[in-house]
């Protein structure tokens, strides 16, 4: 067991050395701070949105977060799922996460995922110290919405959070704004923008157009498939959002850029 114990210690922690199909070098860290210190190009798709979230709730005796307990006997042997969410009966540490902005706002509940903040903030040091730009594509909002966000999906469908723990894909929305209040004061910050914009200001539709051209007519199905799915405003177009990091002074990328003057896309 201690052997089995050390080897994964060993893929947790050391770097992994591989080689694409094409004989290019390429290197897997366990952590961003493994990774050398230099001018960073830094790519996140849908990272953010898998981290752990912590929820709270306002209460009659305050905010009072949402934690997850074992379901009774009785529920244990029906249908329901193994587990259930409750209110705690007290304080928890996980309160310090909640901001003055966040308790005197008129919500009822909060979903708050501090781990983002801290990978936000391991970022910004890289992108202050050596220069570079993050490119950040998830799930989310300009602003939070009202309710949780927390979900399940297994075989492309939505299910109960906590039916088949360790089985489902966990997501919830980045909260774009917060992750713009950590970021601010160090780097510039252009977004959220849709990503359906994002992509036609970077000539996706050019792109779909000159393959079309040479595509066979079960190519051309999938291009015009996919082309409506990564970009329409029904489907990935609008849900996803494209949020980008620079160290200040930077120029702003072209997308943002082309956004013009007013919108979210601007530098915070």
């Amino acid at each position: 067991v201690r052997a089995c114990v050390r080897a994964c210690v060993r893929v947790c922690v050391d770097v992994q050395e591989h080689q694409t199909k094409f004989g290019v070098p390429i290197l897997w860290h366990s952590s961003l701070e493994q990774v050398p210190n230099g001018y960073s190009l830094i790519v996140g798709h849908e990272f953010l949105d898998a981290l752990p979230v912590h929820q709270f709730q306002r209460t009659d005796r305050g905010w009072r977060e949402v934690l997850v307990d074992m379901n009774d006997e009785e529920n244990r042997q029906s249908s329901a799922p193994p587990f259930r969410f409750v209110l705690s009966p007290q304080p928890t540490p996980a309160l310090a996460y909640l901001t003055d902005l966040h308790k005197d706002s008129d919500r009822q509940n909060i979903e708050l995922c501090p781990q983002a903040g801290v990978v936000t903030q391991q970022i910004c040091r890289r992108l202050v110290a050596d220069g570079g730009l993050a490119l950040l594509v998830d799930y989310g909002e300009v602003q939070p919405k009202p309710d949780f966000t927390f979900r399940s999906f297994q075989q492309h469908s939505v299910q109960d959070e906590l039916r088949d723990p360790g089985n489902a894909d966990l997501t919830a929305d980045v909260d774009f704004s917060y992750l713009q209040n950590i970021a601010n004061d160090n780097v510039q910050c252009f977004g959220p923008i849709p990503q359906g914009y994002f992509l036609h200001s970077l000539g996706i539709s050019h792109r779909v157009k000159a393959l079309l051209q040479k595509a066979s007519k079960d190519q051309a199905k999938q291009l015009l498939s996919s082309l409506q799915y990564l970009t329409s405003p029904k489907q990935m177009g609008a849900r996803f959002k494209v949020f980008v990091m620079t160290p200040k002074g930077d120029v702003a990328p072209p997308p943002f850029v082309l956004r013009g003057s007013g919108g979210d896309s601007q530098a915070a």
